[in-house]
């Protein structure tokens, strides 16, 4: 649902890029880069909006991503998520959506207090008391406006 279908599932050494307008800092000795201000991080297969984030990384790749605020997930199938949190572990190819958490397909919406979606299996799971899927396939289920991921030029 959130991967499209010709894109390669594990792809750990797959270069990523963080921008942020609050400006970057980078811990070269704990590995660790963190942005503030409208930060984006761009891989090919999916951009990433949110109010801050903290990347781990060793010698090869980015190990874990922590996205803070306001997180919007924008896939080229037009896939969408939403989230308060989004964690992004490496070794275990997933990230995990908690806080007001919400997946928008085009057909279908899901919503939990946590999504967890596993890349390499491409699954999905939601957990939580208030776990919530809406399928509409004739007249597609409308996003709500979210922040514009990624930001538009001013």
């Amino acid at each position: 649902m959130l991967v499209a279908a010709d894109s390669p599932r594990i792809a750990p050494d797959r270069p990523v890029e963080m921008s942020a307008k609050g400006g970057l800092q980078i811990d070269l000795e704990k590995k660790i880069g963190t942005a503030t201000g409208d930060v984006v991080i761009q891989r090919d297969d999916v951009v990433v909006c949110c109010d801050e984030a903290e990347a781990q990384y060793s010698e090869k790749r980015i190990d874990r991503v922590t996205c803070r605020g306001d997180v919007v997930i924008v896939r080229p199938d037009g896939t969408k998520a939403r989230a308060d949190v989004a964690i992004f572990v490496a070794e275990k190819d997933a990230v995990t959506l908690f806080g007001k958490a919400r997946v928008y397909a085009p057909d279908a919406t899901l919503s939990g207090e946590r999504i967890v979606y596993d890349i390499k299996r491409d699954k999905l799971m939601v957990e939580g008391k208030q776990s919530r899927f809406e399928f509409v396939p004739a007249k597609g289920v409308a996003a709500p406006k979210l922040r514009a991921c990624p930001p538009e030029a001013p």
